[in-house]
């Protein structure tokens, strides 16, 4: 059982670093598309310049948390605050609230609709929880066994 839940959670840690690595390099790659890209979204521009830079730092910086033993918990549980956010603007999207609707993401998931892109999130969301609870489980089965 433990092996099974060990299993579980590398490939957990592994999907989402894969996807934080994927979006970072996307993004680096095409600099000047993801400029335009969040210049074009509803929050202040001022705000697009900070996330320009800062987006692929934080994506790359929680991927190598992930990848890391002993920063595992840490990279999972900011990877699920970060898709939190990503999702919940998905949702405020989705929902009306903003005068417009901008475009969206660059990479792959431009080809998604904003509703498949929210599904999308969800599951990455729910990946990242299972990896947690795996972790945690794990943890309480090797405290209780006895020395």
């Amino acid at each position: 059982m433990m092996k099974e839940k060990q299993n579980i959670a590398t490939i957990c840690t592994w999907l989402l670093a894969i996807v934080f690595i994927y979006t970072a390099v996307s993004k680096l790659y095409d600099w000047e598309g993801t400029r335009r890209s969040l210049y074009n979204q509803v929050f202040p521009i001022w705000s697009a310049d900070i996330l320009l830079y800062a987006l692929p730092i934080v994506e790359l910086l929680i991927a190598a948390l992930l990848l890391i033993n002993s920063t595992v918990r840490l990279g999972l549980k900011l990877s699920i605050i970060l898709m939190t956010l990503f999702t919940g603007y998905i949702a405020l999207i989705i929902a009306g609230v903003f005068d417009r609707v901008p475009c969206s993401c660059g990479g792959v998931v431009s080809s998604l609709s904003w509703w498949e892109h929210l599904v999308f999130n969800i599951v990455l969301m729910g990946i990242g929880v299972a990896g947690l609870i795996r972790i945690r489980d794990m943890r309480y089965e090797t405290q209780s066994l006895p020395r």
